[in-house]
């Protein structure tokens, strides 16, 4: 069933009544991100009432995790302390884990804190577990309750019986095989591996599962040397790892290798989908959390520093051209002219800063060197200055007719363009060696220097041009 806007009306109306059959009876029909969608279309209060509604078809955590986290830290903020401990003990670790934590950055510490001792202690613990990895680590973004693992002790007729009947439930990506968690080493106080799922043994296809003798030792059929990624790693790194192998889901382990979980292709596309919206909205000087359902306040506040920050550089960018006032007052056909210098620079710097912080983003220079990549980008730019500026300055020569002036903008181009093109090329790796993000200031920072030196070389070059040849 599809949601339209009749059905968001019925929806509404029925939230207000008191007999749930014929809620409970549409909200089954919908889609899960359908059904998310309705927490954008009502109020805070229909919102609490439809969490309830869905706590009664088992919908209700499936449907939070698919609305956007801001829209999302606004419900829970709404939410009393009854509902919320319904959704927190009807929701899995993981989903626990994460609703527990936008509590705390929304400023309800102390309703976690009951909320955890409202649990039965090994789902508290592992909530625990999941909380103490760092913010967008392999720890948080993993799932550990839906891993289909073998002990590597079992036979394949065994393998394949727990086979059919995880398979009826849900989906399975890979068949990894695990070496019973040692009973002494689970005593100790080590709530990793007391969490854990197995060490890791390693994994076994399901065409080796069908085709062995059905009497054969699983531990005589699988690979051992398989890919891994440990909790404690970024989201960043672990995008790479699974975009790199075409991987469609990978385990996550601890350090001695015992298995905590899988990250799946669908939270490797979140990942990366944040990431591209993180550096597109970086070179517009957005912040993330600045959306189309964003408040006026926040956008207000969160773009003002960066429209302060864009009119200081502005402000430079001018000083420089009132150093040759004396020159534009002589020339004035270089105040219609200075504009082409910096518009072709700018463009140039940010076609190489681009392809150079997409290299960086997806690992491309695993197959290249950064000074390969320098040099490429800006013989690339000189070219295309020394093309563009030998046509600028024919079309300057017949349109204003003054010989000075062309090859005044010729030169200026072919500079330019090769100082655009380093610039774009060189900022984004000197941001990654000092450990800063190359999309949040790399746009910033190349459009400053490209426009100062854009006036500075092409006013600069008139001014010598008038001063000894005019």
């Amino acid at each position: 069933m599809k949601l339209t806007p009749s059905n968001t009306s019925i929806i509404k109306r029925l939230l207000v009544g008191r007999n749930n059959r014929p809620l409970r009876s549409i909200l089954m029909k919908l889609e899960i991100a359908d059904i998310a969608s309705l927490f954008g279309h009502f109020n805070l209060r229909e919102c609490s009432k439809l969490l309830e509604a869905l706590f009664s078809i088992n919908k209700a955590s499936q449907a939070l995790q698919e609305v956007p986290e801001q829209r999302l830290e606004i419900l829970l903020k709404s939410f009393d302390y009854a509902l919320l401990q319904k959704l927190i003990i009807y929701s899995n670790e993981e989903d626990g884990a994460q609703y527990l934590s936008l509590l705390k950055s929304i400023g309800k510490a102390d309703s976690c804190e009951k909320l955890l001792e409202q649990l039965d202690p090994p789902k508290k613990n592992k909530i625990i577990q999941f909380l103490s990895y760092p913010e967008d680590s392999a720890g948080r973004l993993m799932n550990s309750s839906q891993v289909f693992c073998l002990p590597t002790n079992i036979t394949v007729k065994e393998g394949l019986n727990s086979l059919r009947q995880r398979a009826q439930k849900e989906s399975i990506y890979y068949i990894y095989t695990v070496d019973p968690i040692n009973l002494d080493e689970k005593d100790k106080n080590n709530e990793t591996t007391a969490h854990s799922l197995g060490r890791l043994a390693g994994i076994i296809s399901l065409r080796q599962l069908a085709i062995a003798p059905l009497d054969e030792v699983i531990d005589n059929l699988i690979k051992r040397d398989i890919v891994t990624v440990f909790a404690e790693q970024s989201s960043e790194e672990i995008a790479k790892v699974v975009s790199h192998y075409d991987f469609i889901a990978i385990p996550v382990v601890d350090q001695k290798r015992n298995l905590l979980g899988i990250i799946t292709i669908d939270d490797v596309l979140e990942i990366i989908q944040e990431q591209a919206t993180a550096d597109i909205y970086a070179r517009a000087g957005l912040q993330e959390d600045d959306r189309v359902y964003t408040s006026i306040f926040s956008k207000i506040k969160n773009r003002i520093p960066w429209m302060i920050l864009n009119l200081f550089l502005a402000a430079t960018a001018s000083s420089v051209v009132s150093l040759f006032e004396e020159t534009m007052s002589e020339l004035i056909i270089l105040a219609s002219l200075k504009n082409i210098v910096a518009g072709m620079g700018g463009n140039t710097a940010i076609q190489s800063l681009t392809v150079v912080t997409r290299g960086l983003a997806t690992g491309d220079y695993k197959f290249t060197t950064y000074l390969k990549s320098i040099l490429k980008e800006t013989t690339a730019g000189l070219t295309i200055g020394i093309i563009t500026g030998i046509m600028a300055g024919f079309l300057t020569y017949f349109w204003k007719g003054d010989q000075m002036v062309s090859l005044v903008i010729c030169i200026s181009m072919i500079i330019n363009s090769l100082f655009s093109s380093f610039m774009g090329a060189i900022t984004p790796m000197l941001l990654t060696k000092f450990g800063k993000d190359p999309a949040l200031g790399s746009g910033v920072i190349v459009t400053m220097a490209t426009d100062i030196f854009s006036f500075f070389s092409f006013l600069g070059i008139a001014t010598i041009g008038l001063r000894y040849f005019a």
